[in-house]
């Protein structure tokens, strides 16, 4: 990628982050630890504080993956518990680095002019400057597999390098455990690139050494193996089963329409929002009925079961709710107008850039996005969710636009 695209993004990048969201835009500062965050943070002080991942010092914490809050802990040792501008300058120069890493390696694919346009959409996409003053999850594992997806396209298939993409996957997976069965279908990619197998079995025994160190953890405190609680699946299922069973016709645009634009809930299903139906049946603070959760899920796929057309109905517009700009969380009007413009570029370009299809060294990137897309349409889809695969978005933009910009410019 030739300097003039590094030091362009570098210089936008510095100008968004240090200024215009500070400054022009407002950051809350209030929200950065709000919502999912907290969950995390909580386990990050209770790792400084008591040395166990918990969320009162005193009880093993299974309920989230653990690595985010791994992340979080060097940060409070240094900057002092829940600052949110030290947290957001280490999450903005981690995905400084790493979207740069990528974007070398993904020249050698496509080309210095894609790889940079790759750069710029990466960095002033305002979903993504959303995430890197969040304490949520995204922005961290969408550092991890902007490396790992650097090293598959470097075409390095020395051991060392599996090894590490092993570790890298591993980490994801115990950040955002939707990724478990990624392994499987980032199998069927390689074997498709006709890469070497033994390369291949290295990274996957290392993903799996690497997760299942926390699931002996795990079993280490009750007996049983896993990476997280099984709390939030039957949370999500209890909610879609709920959602088929409830929302027909249109209402799920609505939903949607109320919930991203209007605002106004006046007349809309009460299975509309996923939290209103969650604290339905477990009001807040209310801990009772929170111990069968085996069987709540097994109603909620019931009721899919029972009306998996609708089901699938709805799951169609979990797709349109996926690719949303990731806003709200306290941010203003201006942030909200900035991330749809940005989104809004980000989309041109990717049907553009849809022409490349058939690019076998694109199939990486197109196996994150369909398995990213897969998994929570047909579980809980959220603009947030989309963006630890953003950058393969970016990417296929970034030769979306390449060509057109060809087409104008033949001997450029």
């Amino acid at each position: 990628m030739q300097r003039s695209w590094i030091f362009t993004g570098f210089v936008l990048y510095i100008l968004l982050t240090v200024i215009v969201f500070p400054f022009f835009i407002g950051v809350p500062w209030e929200s950065v630890f709000a919502s999912d965050a907290i969950g995390y943070s909580t386990g990050a002080k209770n790792i400084l504080l008591h040395g166990l991942y918990s969320f009162d010092g005193i009880h093993p914490f299974m309920d989230r993956e653990p690595v985010m809050s791994a992340f979080l802990v060097p940060i409070y040792a240094l900057a002092g518990i829940e600052n949110g501008i030290a947290t957001a300058a280490v999450q903005a120069v981690m995905l400084f680095l790493a979207s740069w890493f990528f974007c070398e390696c993904f020249a050698r694919v496509t080309g210095s002019r894609a790889a940079g346009i790759t750069f710029l959409l990466i960095l002033t996409s305002g979903s993504v400057l959303h995430t890197v003053f969040s304490a949520y999850r995204e922005c961290l594992v969408m550092s991890l597999l902007l490396v790992f997806a650097g090293l598959w396209l470097s075409d390095d298939r020395s051991y060392p390098t599996s090894v590490l993409m092993g570790l890298l996957l591993g980490l994801v997976i115990l950040a955002y455990y939707s990724f478990v069965f990624l392994p499987l279908f980032l199998l069927v990619a390689w074997i498709l690139e006709k890469r070497p197998l033994k390369q291949c079995a290295g990274l996957l025994l290392v993903c799996a050494l690497t997760v299942s160190v926390w699931g002996l953890r795990n079993a280490s405190y009750d007996g049983r193996f896993r990476v997280i609680d099984n709390r939030r699946t039957a949370v999500m299922w209890h909610v879609r089963g709920e959602q088929a069973e409830r929302i027909r016709g249109l209402e799920p645009l609505w939903c949607l329409w109320s919930e991203y634009i209007s605002r106004d809930w006046n007349g809309r299903s009460s299975a509309c929002s996923y939290n209103g139906l969650m604290h339905v049946k477990w009001p807040a603070g209310d801990t009772s009925s929170l111990e069968s959760y085996a069987s709540t899920a097994a109603e909620g796929k019931a009721k899919i079961r029972a009306n998996i057309h609708w089901y699938l109905w709805f799951s169609f517009f979990e797709i349109l709710e996926l690719h949303l700009p990731f806003v709200g969380g306290g941010w203003s009007h201006a942030f909200n107008v900035y991330a749809a413009f940005t989104q809004l570029i980000l989309a041109v370009g990717f049907l553009l850039g849809l022409v490349r299809i058939r690019d076998r060294r694109l199939l990486l990137l197109f196996t994150l996005i369909a398995y990213n897309t897969g998994v929570f349409i047909f579980t809980d889809a959220t603009p947030r969710y989309m963006l630890p695969v953003f950058f393969c978005y970016a990417a296929i933009a970034g030769i979306g636009y390449d060509l057109l910009l060809k087409r104008f410019t033949p001997h450029t």
